[in-house]
């Protein structure tokens, strides 16, 4: 993959930032993790200095509010508007499976451009839900797309691969790396995975090297444009690729993995 530079800005599809980690589904092979991170919520002004430095290098086409369930954290219009102050980009969306968003203050829909809405077969959410989501979003101008999501791709392994060729095909084969740029805390990564990899399998992998430090890169680099652009052209896999199966995975029917229970 090559990136085009305009006046000195890497040109992207899209950049995300988990806002939250926790989420009020708990999806079977959920992409960041979610159902098995401690609960979190992104403080505004650290997001806000994340992206005025990333703003001077990179010019995605959306931004997107992602988690985790974004309609979770305790202050979405002040995250929104330092999103928009970064002069990131112009269109700014989330994705939600829309449980809480029917009842989210004007506020939100006042600062959004967008918004993609999951269905999940596992969890519907009501029809009259999505109405009122509907009417919500044509009242405030956002685009609505409703995505049915019957499957899902299984993309944490049972045991890390095994070889550098299977790591090596994974990488060469994911469209993540290219679709789902990340910035969390104070980093910029190509996929959503390293910054979650190692804390969910720290426990089972105590050998297991930081992959949030070694496969993210730093926004307090002095040569962050040269770095970035590196990074995001590189055709060498990430450490964290040795556990996931990226878009290799088989395909399953989507699920909802049972509630923890509270200790007694």
């Amino acid at each position: 993959m090559r990136y085009e530079l305009h006046d000195s800005r890497v040109l992207t599809w899209s950049l995300e930032a988990h806002v939250t980690t926790h989420c009020n589904l708990r999806c079977a092979q959920c992409c960041p993790l979610s159902p098995h991170l401690p609960a979190w919520a992104v403080s505004p002004q650290a997001l806000g200095d994340d992206l005025r430095r990333l703003s001077r290098v990179l010019k995605p086409n959306v931004f997107k509010l992602t988690g985790g369930e974004p309609f979770l954290h305790p202050d979405l219009p002040a995250v929104l508007d330092v999103v928009r102050a970064s002069g990131l980009t112009e269109q700014v969306s989330v994705t939600t499976n829309g449980f809480l968003a029917q009842s989210a203050p004007d506020a939100v829909y006042e600062r959004l451009d967008r918004m993609t809405l999951s269905f999940y077969s596992s969890a519907p959410l009501p029809e009259r839900s999505i109405a009122r989501i509907t009417e919500r979003c044509d009242q405030h101008g956002v685009h609505l797309t409703v995505k049915a999501i019957d499957r899902f791709q299984r993309i944490t392994p049972d045991a890390p691969l095994a070889s550098d060729a299977e790591v090596r095909d994974v990488f060469e084969k994911c469209w993540l790396k290219q679709r789902c740029h990340l910035v969390h805390r104070g980093r910029f990564y190509t996929c959503t995975r390293p910054p979650h990899v190692a804390t969910v399998l720290a426990a089972e992998h105590p050998h297991l090297p930081a992959l949030a430090e070694n496969d993210g890169v730093p926004l307090d680099d002095p040569d962050l444009l040269t770095h970035l652009l590196t990074y995001l052209e590189r055709d060498v896999p990430l450490a964290t690729c040795r556990h996931c199966l990226g878009s290799s995975g088989p395909w399953e029917p989507h699920a909802q993995l049972p509630r923890a229970r509270a200790a007694s």
